[in-house]
């Protein structure tokens, strides 16, 4: 519902007490609708239906013992759940909520936004717990953020203790290794060790990583020198053998050609093809060449002698081919690894002579032979030397190692003192930022509190005046989270209310309490419900109470009080409820199972009488006795507004006979009404002024007719006419017409200093004092 849309009409079927199909129309243009009913007429179920909309709940049947099957009872007994509805209509649309056969809710449409209170419930937030009761304006107050913000703190409260521990402890470790390394070194005398590690890091390291690295190139120059001879000799090997084979090969070439003749090689085709037809047709009489028979006999194995010397041949010369080709190969390995002899002396040579040697290191004193058939005896010389490289650079590695590890050490150390020095500084400021969060939500939250207790305060100055304002406290436990304390001055003492407060007193705080809070939640949107809240009221406060509740409902969206308070329908009769703030008064009539709730007609009294001297016939005793009581309504003001003086009797109300001589002559002559109905403009005159003076005389002279035709029944009610009763009725109803406005009400309020003037400012009634 948005802030916009006005209440048109809720209808409820098979709800609750609705029985029937109940329809309730909210008027047009009045905010404030007054549900009058004596128990057990239904005004409860409409305030359910609102809740049922709202929170799909009943709450009227919460804390009954009915369990967890207690949706079962919110149909009317007897109804199945299809019957079962409930309809808001707004200007802004409807909302509709049924049940399904599981008794599950079924919602359609935009539901409303309500805050209820019921009779039950108005002590609830005064005796309940400190926690419960902050937990009841807790949603008044949003402090996410803040609390967000402290748990963030919290939590890195939580990290940063847990770093700094770890970080002592790291920085102990760091320290253990130091004092080692220091206590290796022989523990030097006027150095701690982390003094002593800065200044052993601080020595110069040039040349170090340059003497490892030389050294260790030496080395492998050297060890690569270690391989040639023993290469050298397989290569030289290898081309002996290649050699010899080569040879062996072009003799076998040499012998294979003595036993073939020249011309042979041309006739290998031929011989391959006559060797197969030989040996498809081994009995062929003549050469299949020729064509000669002679030396048929012996023609296959001729040919394949002369093939097979041609294979021989050809296998002769592929081996040559081959010999040679190893033979090429293997003088062209022996000359790599010649060539390769020279670079690698030159690599030693170069790996010798480009570092500036430290003292100890032992060299060869001549450069490696340039002959690799002197190397062998050059690598005996030397061999030693070479093994003692080995040492020199496992040393300084050793002591590459030992500086990283201590700068490594030296560097933990540092890093994890700083961070505890860090830590030590920023953990306080860390906890400081916490303590003034914390500080900045409790001010927050109490400035939300104190003005919820100030605006409860103004709402209970109201009711009781002198004993509200700065009276009504509401605090927060400083050594409780999230606990609230009610406070209020008792006798110039502090102490709680429910302590020393009457119910009477208790029940219009409880009051105050919810309405203050209701108001804070987006109370132009809210229907704010009041079920049945005067009961335990006492009488003087009643009116206090009814005009605190107008003045509040003025804010909020609408708001519905069900009542059984019959002055407060009273006061609607005689439009005496609040002016200027139009009310629709609802009167319910007795409940019944067929039909459930019903609404009767609740009008004014004077309305009454108007409709009554309309009817035909006119029912004069009827009419006569109403005129009568407004008769005496309206004396009974006006002797009160002016101090007129009436007789005192004990626990009898005043009569016509009481009331109109006290009203005297001079003061009949001064009293008049300004009718000013439609005029905006305050300096703008009257549309009418009607003098009381001959209505109240004409009233007196036919006031008889009152006690003739009323209640009483008297002798001479036989003996007058109609029209005398019609004619006092007439001018009862002139003389309310010209007092009271149907909208605004009667004149009661004073700002001019010379009249007095209703809240729309339709009626000024003239003198302001009575007459001397």
């Amino acid at each position: 519902m948005t802030t916009s849309a006005t209440l048109k009409s809720l209808t409820l079927t098979a709800f609750r007490g609705s029985a029937g199909t109940f329809s309730l129309s909210f008027e047009k243009g009045k905010k404030l609708t007054l549900i009058y009913g004596e128990n057990g007429t239904g005004k409860t179920t409409i305030c359910d239906a609102f809740e049922f909309l709202a929170k799909d709940n009943v709450g009227s049947l919460d804390s009954r013992g009915l369990g967890a099957g207690v949706r079962k009872y919110w149909r009317t007994v007897g109804k199945d759940p299809q019957d079962f509805a409930v309809e808001l209509t707004t200007s802004d649309g409807t909302c509709t909520g049924k049940l399904a056969g599981n008794l599950t809710t079924v919602m359609s449409g935009a539901a409303p936004k309500v805050e209820l209170l019921r009779q039950r419930q108005i002590l609830e937030l005064i005796e309940t717990q400190p926690a419960k009761r902050y937990e009841a304006i807790k949603r008044f107050i949003d402090i996410d953020a803040f609390e967000r913000s402290e748990e963030a703190l919290r939590q890195q409260g939580k990290a940063l203790a847990t770093e700094l521990a770890s970080a002592k402890q790291a920085e102990a470790q760091s320290l253990e290794e130091l004092q080692s390394s220091y206590e290796a070194a022989g523990s030097p005398a006027g150095l701690n060790p982390v003094e002593w590690a800065k200044q052993k890091l601080a020595e110069p390291t040039t040349g170090l990583d340059a003497d490892i690295s030389a050294i260790s190139k030496l080395r492998s120059a050297y060890e690569a020198l270690k391989a040639f001879p023993e290469n050298l000799d397989g290569k030289r090997a290898n081309l002996a053998t290649a050699q010899a084979n080569a040879d062996a090969a072009v003799q076998a070439q040499i012998d294979a050609l003595a036993t073939v003749d020249s011309k042979a090689a041309e006739r290998a085709n031929v011989l391959t093809a006559g060797k197969a037809y030989l040996e498809a047709y081994p009995d062929a009489e003549q050469c299949p060449l020729c064509e000669s028979k002679e030396n048929v006999a012996t023609l296959a194995s001729a040919v394949q002698s002369t093939l097979s010397q041609l294979s021989a041949l050809t296998s002769a010369n592929q081996k040559k081919k081959q010999a040679q080709t190893a033979l090429s190969t293997a003088k062209t390995a022996l000359q790599q690894a010649e060539s390769d002899y020279a670079k690698a002396v030159a690599a030693f040579a170069d790996a010798q002579g480009a570092h500036q040697w430290k003292a100890g290191v032992q060299l060869p004193a001549s450069a490696a032979p340039s002959d690799p058939a002197a190397l062998p005896a050059w690598l005996a010389d030397n061999e030693a030397i070479a093994a003692s490289w080995a040492d020199n650079e496992a040393s300084w590695r050793g002591e590459s190692k030992f500086r990283a590890q201590l700068k490594a050490a030296a560097d933990r150390y540092d890093a994890n003192a700083a961070r505890v020095v860090e830590l030590d500084a920023l953990i306080p400021r860390l906890d400081q930022a916490l303590i003034e969060c914390v500080e900045e939500r409790q001010k927050f939250t109490d400035g939300i509190i104190s003005a919820i207790a100030k605006e409860v305060g103004k709402l209970y100055e109201k009711v009781h005046p002198g004993e509200g304002l700065d009276k009504i406290a509401l605090e927060l436990d400083p050594a409780r989270r999230a606990s609230l304390t009610l406070g209020a001055t008792f006798e110039g003492h502090d102490a709680p209310p429910q302590a020393y407060f009457s119910q009477s007193h208790l029940d219009t705080l409880g009051l105050c309490v919810f309405l203050a809070l209701a108001a804070r939640d987006r109370a132009s949107e809210t229907v704010l419900i009041l079920d049945d809240v005067l009961g335990s009221i006492d009488e003087p406060h009643v009116e206090r109470v009814i005009g605190m509740i107008y003045e509040v409902s003025a804010d909020f969206r609408h708001t519905i009080v069900t009542t059984h308070y019959r002055p407060w329908r009273e006061k609607y009769r005689w439009g005496w409820l609040k002016p200027g703030q139009p009310c629709q008064f609802v009167e319910l009539t007795g409940w019944a199972i067929d039909d459930g709730i019903r609404i009767i007609t609740s009008l004014p009294e004077v309305e009454l009488l108007r409709a009554r001297l309309a009817e035909s016939p006119t029912d004069i005793q009827s009419v006569c006795s109403k005129a009568g009581v407004i008769l005496e309504a309206a004396l009974d003001y006006l002797t009160q507004k002016y101090a007129c003086a009436v007789p005192r009797r004990h626990g009898e109300a005043y009569t016509l006979g009481d009331l109109l001589p006290a009203i005297s002559s001079k003061l009949r002559d001064a009293l008049k009404v300004e009718i000013r109905d439609g005029i905006i403009d305050p300096t703008a005159p009257a549309t009418s002024t009607v003098a009381l003076k001959p209505i109240l005389d004409e009233l007196t002279r036919i006031a008889q007719a009152r006690n003739a035709l009323g209640a009483h029944f008297k002798a001479l009610s036989f003996e007058l006419l109609d029209t005398d009763g019609i004619g006092f009725a007439k001018q009862v109803l002139e003389l309310a017409d010209t007092l009271v406005c149907p909208d605004h009400g009667w004149p009661s309020n004073n700002n001019s200093g010379s009249y007095w003037r209703n809240s729309g400012d339709t009626r000024r009634l003239h003198p302001l004092i009575k007459p001397a």
